[in-house]
């Protein structure tokens, strides 16, 4: 369960300023400083400054899927359609949620379908409309597939019998990932916070963060964070009519980090990392300038956006956005992740490249995963993704990791 890339940053000199009470060390990694500051509170800063641009890591990634499942027209369980999240059980099959038919689709190590699991309901081990929007392991070599409408997690054995449900905690029913010893990293939903008055505006909601116990009650608060921007439209009175997303919105992402979860505000380049007792123990920053989006930037992405639809509608299409805000800046990163080796993956807004971290945050240069992949998981020697072609046929893929020593 893991789960957007355009600004470039200039680089800065590294200035980290220590308190009194504070302990620091410094030293040099492969392509930047970093430094360590251990503050009285206990919580480790970790300061990075940004790595050169051809500072790639001599890791390498399959040229070819070694695994490819999608079809065009089968009509069996290889057409995808919708798929949301997909993940690899310790046998070697994978497991993939195809929201479009409400199930969990399995295939073996050759590609073959083994099963089917769920399908559209309401009952045991069913998924409502848009679901299961993520699939995971569950500790004892359960499968855990999460159904945030009906806020609940669906638990299956290896042979897809369905053990039990797990009712999550209506105020933070969006399954994040799971950690190692089975507790639910979550977000959830809050209310709008307008950032500018009138009849327009961009406006942001706030969304609670936490963490859940293996029974889907609270076990701890993360406090909140700020959703997506998106362009509002209000009536008279003030309440919000309509609104669309906006295309440089920034937002807020999680992913588990070991036995850590990680969050980032999209505002800046930091990750906050957290216990599962819902304390702070870790700050991973990187130096960087984002920059902002123009209105020829914005024009030209609705432009892209439009380019296919007739004339008279993509007309019609553009004259509605003409007069969105423009956000104070762009996203200062696209998405993280952690693999199963502990390292923390941050994606460029621009590309496929990401800035992998160690796992105690200290940088280690940048990786270019195949473009146009969506990556669900990274192994120590694999990643899984998605991926579609020209005519949109949906395909889930794995590909081999060389983690070459550099």
């Amino acid at each position: 369960m893991n789960r957007r890339s355009p600004g470039p940053w200039r680089i800065l000199p590294l200035l980290v300023v220590l308190p009194a009470a504070c302990e620091s060390s410094g030293d040099v990694t492969p392509y930047g400083l970093r430094a360590v500051v251990d503050d009285s509170a206990g919580i480790t800063i970790v300061e990075n400054a940004q790595p050169a641009p051809d500072s790639r890591l001599p890791w390498h990634f399959g040229e070819q899927p070694s695994l490819s499942i999608g079809s065009v027209g089968s009509g069996e369980a290889d057409q995808l359609f919708r798929v949301t999240d997909a993940t690899r059980l310790p046998d070697g099959r994978i497991v993939i949620a195809n929201t479009g038919s409400n199930e969990l689709r399995v295939f073996n190590t050759d590609g073959s379908h083994a099963g089917t699991w769920g399908g559209r309901g309401e009952g045991p081990g069913e998924f409502t409309s848009y679901s299961p929007s993520a699939v995971a392991l569950w500790p004892g070599d359960s499968v855990a597939a999460a159904n945030p409408w009906a806020s609940r997690l669906s638990l299956f054995d290896g042979d897809g019998n369905h053990g039990r449900g797990v009712r999550l905690d209506t105020s933070l029913r969006n399954v994040v990932d799971l950690l190692p010893d089975g507790k639910i990293f979550t977000s959830g939903g809050g209310g709008l916070e307008p950032t500018m008055t009138g009849t327009t505006g961009l406006v942001r909601s706030n969304a609670e963060w936490g963490i859940l116990a293996a029974d889907g009650t609270l076990h701890a608060s993360l406090g909140k964070f700020p959703g997506s921007e998106f362009w509002a439209t209000f009536g008279s009175d003030g309440s919000i009519q309509g609104g669309r997303p906006h295309p440089f919105g920034r937002g807020t992402l999680g992913a588990v980090w070991g036995d850590l979860v990680a969050i980032g505000v999209q505002d800046s380049y930091e990750i906050k990392a957290f216990a599962a007792d819902g304390s702070l123990v870790r700050i991973v920053r990187r130096e960087g300038d984002p920059e902002s989006p123009t209105r020829a930037d914005q024009d030209a992405y609705w432009e892209r956006r439009y380019a296919d639809l007739p004339k008279e509608e993509r007309i019609e299409r553009l004259n509605e956005v003409r007069d969105m805000p423009l956000v104070d800046a762009y996203p200062a990163f696209a998405g993280i992740m952690a693999d199963r080796a502990g390292y923390l993956w941050v994606r460029e807004y621009r590309g496929a490249a990401w800035t992998v971290f160690d796992p105690e945050g200290r940088i280690q240069g940048l990786v270019e995963t195949p473009p146009g992949l969506r990556i669900f998981e990274i192994g120590e020697d694999y990643i899984l993704g998605w991926r579609y072609d020209e005519l949109g046929v949906e395909y889930v893929q794995l590909r081999s990791l060389e983690r070459a020593a550099g």
